[in-house]
């Protein structure tokens, strides 16, 4: 389980333009579980055109 305060920091690291990798890097936490919770918060890729 993660608090809503890390998932806050992962939403607005990721909106902030930083990479997937390196906010799991930084929240001590597995790159899955960070997309995770981007998606779970419906932004996940939202910013990106690939």
């Amino acid at each position: 389980m993660i608090s809503e305060e890390k998932k806050d920091v992962v939403k607005n690291l990721y909106l902030s333009g930083i990479g997937e990798e390196f906010i799991a890097m930084q929240l001590d936490l597995e790159i899955p579980i960070v997309i995770s919770v981007l998606k779970e918060l419906g932004i996940y890729r939202s910013e990106k055109k690939e």
